[in-house]
């Protein structure tokens, strides 16, 4: 019983590193990587849910648990205003392609000898 709240604790502190990880790909503008850790961490996740429904842990344990967390929020809202952050950069490059497109568009049919 005591090796499984260890491993349950481990898992918790492997996925506050991989979070932190994710963090730090994302706060660099490495995407791909990001999204590469997202699948490790999503496991990691799902295996410390079904765990924690088998074990309970001692307070000492809990209260780690609920510091790594805690963290674990935080690294995730920081996340979130950093994707948010991309997809506002994306949603303006695709609106600047718009335009260009439809300035072309336009300069091409004024352009074009009359009888094509």
């Amino acid at each position: 019983m005591e090796k499984k709240r260890t491993l349950i604790i481990h898992g918790y502190e492997q996925a506050l590193r991989v979070s932190q990880q994710m963090l730090e790909h994302a706060s660099a503008g490495q995407w791909q990587k990001l999204i590469e850790l997202e699948h490790d961490y999503l496991c990691e996740i799902d295996r410390l849910r079904v765990r924690d429904e088998q074990i309970t842990l001692d307070s000492e344990r809990q209260a780690y648990k609920k510091e790594i967390l805690a963290q674990l929020l935080e690294n995730d809202h920081q996340l979130h205003v950093l994707l948010q952050q991309r997809l506002d950069e994306l949603s303006h490059l695709m609106e600047k392609s718009r335009v260009q497109q439809q300035v072309n568009r336009a300069y091409s049919a004024v352009s074009a000898p009359m009888g094509e």
